[in-house]
């Protein structure tokens, strides 16, 4: 019944007319430019929407105007106030912009009840991209039972091309927070994959966008503030530029020059004490995160944070009908300590360029890291073709060339081959990787050379809403490496998850996996089981627990010991101005020798506590603490408090203060300890 349902919508979206949105330069509200027909998606049966829900759209050369009047009840959820980007739960209305379907993605913006805003971009595989921004504006007003919403998106901010008409495509969403329940106009669920982006509502824009270069210069000064040696000083480090210029609606220029990253938080402490490999870190600098990302690499191809302190960087990008393209450059900055360069002020070069069809696309991007007598260049190409509804295989080939002074020049490659199925209730893939022994990409993340994997995964997930059970899901997946010239196994595991909700927003999950792993020269036998409940009812108090014993490989012991590991976490809105998050994770391990240097419990924790004073003033403050105990150190412990005042659009003001300390012999001494207060304004 229900694949018949969707599919009769399906039809019915397909058969939409549209309509054209008008141009006005004041508030229009009339028939021709109404929707209101919104349908339940989740759960998935395609009921009207309970309460009256109108939206009008206009736009007037320069914004689309998106004018929302909802009815609520006594279940509706305001949430609390927020900084930019700062999600909040809460009901909300929001609209996607689909100003390129051949490309897969889709501009969101959200209207919350107390003036939030929040933008992103939703890809072409449902992922959403909060690290792009625009200058969009969202007011609101309550009468009685009515919340009224109207948002301005400007133009300039959007992709597009072409001349008028302009045919493109639009989804609107109401959400209800207190029942998770999702209304969408028209009917259309992430599920459908690339169809979610086909049948959409289309709209059309008769009049002629303005072209409006949107010049932004942001000049920035810092001043920072050593408390340790209690001496402050002025370089030209202390001061900055950002600029950025589109040229036309397609393409964005921007700049950067001694980019400061000084109120960005701390990263959060990670139980990584025993990690193979180094650990990495998401990326939460703005230059690197923002605008459209058009160059389709992971961090195993361009790991950004390998760029620590950039003295300039520049990216251009552009979108078209039939191709996007971009270009970035950046280079680092030479740190030295005592002499000796510690390091270096390479420079980072991407140029990607992708030529689109309706089912095919080929994703080619030329990486490259540079410095005086060295270089390496690797190029990627990734073509993934839609040979069916939902139905998709895809190839990545990756060529490598390093030339640098203290080795022979080395040409490699990875080669990765995949398909991708979905259908109802169940999705699933299969990839294969095989990479060479001289394959190199400074760029990136690169841990092993000289091997092939294989990995499948099946999951099945539904939506019952049945009285005790809201949804469920499962998968299963399995990987396993072997090294190319030995043909030995470097590694082989595989799991089972099992996952629900229930109408009462209880979380239950469990994992259970298994596998082996070769380390100098041995294998050894791992297993851990994974169990968490949560609970997010209460809006001041949610709450998790989460319980994984199994056997794990010590690597520094070359041996393996029996584990545990205990989770605590709580989180909530206190009022509309406050609200926190802490964690607390518990590390054991049972079988160590006495005489090894390996602690075998300890402690990692998180805080963070937010006020909100409006949705433009906040405090930030955060707390980092371990006491993993080796050589003489026992403990870390880090703070952090970040102010931040837009006093004018895109102008700020930041005052900071950071300062970690380590435990050694009982006594804790300080490792840095420093204050900063960092002025932005935006021309």
């Amino acid at each position: 019944m229900k694949f018949i349902i969707s599919l009769i919508l399906i039809l019915v979206s397909y058969g939409l007319a549209g309509f054209t949105i008008p141009y006005s330069d004041k508030e229009l509200r009339s028939e021709s430019n109404h929707l209101s027909d919104f349908v339940r998606i989740s759960p998935d049966d395609a009921v009207a929407v309970p309460l009256a829900s109108e939206v009008w759209l206009w736009h007037d050369g320069e914004n689309l105007y998106v004018e929302s009047e909802c009815e609520t009840d006594e279940d509706f959820e305001e949430g609390r106030l927020g900084s930019a980007d700062e999600w909040v739960d809460c009901d909300f209305m929001r609209i996607q912009i689909i100003t390129d379907v051949k490309n897969y993605y889709a501009y969101m913006f959200y209207a919350f009840p107390l003036g939030n805003h929040y933008d992103c971009i939703r890809n072409q595989s449902m992922d959403i991209d909060t690290g792009w921004n625009s200058d969009y504006e969202s007011e609101s007003t309550f009468s009685g039972n009515i919340w009224k919403s109207k948002m301005t998106i400007p133009f300039k901010d959007l992709r597009f091309w072409g001349n008028p008409p302009y045919d493109w495509k639009i989804i609107l969403t109401r959400y209800f927070a207190s029942e998770e329940e999702y209304y969408s106009l028209p009917y259309g669920t992430i599920e459908m994959g690339k169809d979610y982006f086909r049948t959409a509502y289309d709209v059309c824009l008769i009049e002629e966008i303005a072209q409006n270069r949107n010049y932004k210069i942001a000049p920035y000064f810092v001043k920072k503030y050593d408390l340790v040696e209690k001496e402050d000083s002025f370089d030209p480090d202390n001061i900055g530029l950002d600029f950025s210029y589109n040229p036309t609606s397609a393409t964005k220029l921007k700049l950067s020059f001694n980019p400061d990253f000084s109120d960005i938080p701390m990263d959060e402490v990670e139980n990584n004490f025993n990690d193979r490999y180094e650990p990495s870190f998401d990326e939460n600098r703005y230059f690197f995160i923002e605008d459209l990302d058009v160059f389709g690499v992971d961090d195993n191809i361009f790991y950004s944070r390998h760029i620590r302190q950039p003295q300039y960087a520049m990216k251009l990008t552009g979108n078209s009908e039939h191709f996007s393209y971009g270009f970035l450059s950046a280079m680092d900055k030479e740190v030295k300590e005592d002499g000796e360069i510690i390091h270096n002020d390479d420079i980072y070069n991407l140029l990607a360029y992708k030529p689109k069809w309706k089912n095919l696309d080929i994703q080619m991007t030329l990486l490259n890291r540079m410095n005086k007598d060295y270089h390496n260049e690797v190029l990627v190409i990734n073509p993934r073709w839609e040979f069916r509804q939902n139905q998709t295989v895809w190839t990545e080939l990756d060529l490598s060339y390093k030339d640098s002074p203290d080795q022979e020049k080395r040409k490699g490659y990875t080669l990765n081959c995949g398909y991708n199925g979905e259908k109802g209730d169940f999705d699933w893939s299969i990839n294969g990787c095989s990479r060479s022994k001289d394959f190199d990409t400074d760029m990136g993340l690169l841990f092993i050379r000289n091997f092939s994997t294989m990995n499948a995964n099946l999951s099945y997930n539904r939506e019952p809403e049945g009285r005790f059970l809201k949804k469920f899901g499962s998968s299963i997946w399995y990987h396993k490496a072997i090294d190319n010239g030995s043909k030995e196994l470097i590694e082989e595991n595989g799991g089972l998850n099992y996952w629900l909700n229930t109408p009462d927003k209880i979380n239950f999950s469990i994992n259970v996996n298994l596998g082996k792993e070769e380390y100098e020269g041995t294998n050894y036998n791992w297993n851990n089981i994974w169990a968490n409940l949560s609970y997010w009812g209460i809006d001041w108090l949610g709450a998790n627990i989460s319980y994984s014993p199994g056997k794990g490989v010590i690597y520094y012991l070359e041996q393996t010991s029996d584990k545990d590991y205990l989770n605590l976490g709580l989180h909530g809105n206190i009022s509309n101005h406050l609200s926190y998050q802490l964690s607390a994770g518990r590390q054991r391990y049972f079988d160590l020798p006495d005489s090894c240097i390996i602690d075998d419990e300890y402690w990692i924790g998180n805080v963070n506590l937010v006020i909100n004073f409006t949705n433009h003033f906040s405090l930030k403050n955060g707390c980092r603490y371990n006491n993993y105990d080796y050589t003489e150190q026992t403990a870390y412990l880090g703070y952090f408090f970040n102010l931040s005042y837009e006093f004018k659009d895109q102008c700020f003001i930041y005052l900071g203060y950071k300062t970690a300390q380590d435990e050694i012999e009982g006594k804790y001494l300080v490792d840095y300890r420093q204050a900063y207060m960092k002025v932005k304004y935006t021309f």
